[in-house]
């Protein structure tokens, strides 16, 4: 997940970006990234969902496709638009507009590089790792829970 302010959180406001998030399922789990530990980015040390900066003039799904080349070195054709969610993210002191994609990658998943974040992982709704922001975990319930419903 790219960060895409000049520095400093502070004074962040008016540069806070939108974001595309990628829900990834691998067979009955969740790929989640292990954000690097670093101060200078949001989420430092926590279990993330992949997916970073919409750059300017981009959709959000090229973002998102963009993004998961990016990060996992995976091509992912067919991508699900779930929702537009804005929630507040200490990082930038702002309300952030969050796009959420979702993708089966089960076929791919054992291809994939890593070339963003400390790790990744696939886990069970019910075994998430931690920590993990309450946003991640609620978006994934609200995917999990839609999916069962079907």
């Amino acid at each position: 997940m790219r960060e895409s302010h000049g520095g400093s959180p502070a004074g962040a406001r008016a540069n806070s970006p939108a974001i595309a998030l990628a829900i990834l399922t691998v067979s009955e789990g969740y790929a989640l990234q292990l954000r690097d530990n670093l101060p200078t980015i949001a989420s430092p040390g926590y279990w993330a969902l992949f997916g970073g900066a919409i750059d300017g003039g981009e959709s959000p799904l090229a973002a998102i496709r963009r993004e998961i080349r990016e990060e996992l070195s995976l091509d992912v054709p067919q991508w699900r638009k779930l929702w537009r969610v804005r929630y507040y993210v200490p990082f930038w002191d702002a309300m952030v507009a969050h796009w959420v994609f979702a993708a089966d990658v089960t076929t791919q998943w054992a291809r994939h590089v890593l070339r963003e974040g400390h790790a990744t992982g696939v886990f069970r709704i019910d075994d998430l790792p931690q920590p993990i922001e309450p946003v991640v975990t609620a978006l994934l319930e609200r995917y999990h829970g839609a999916v069962r419903r079907q």
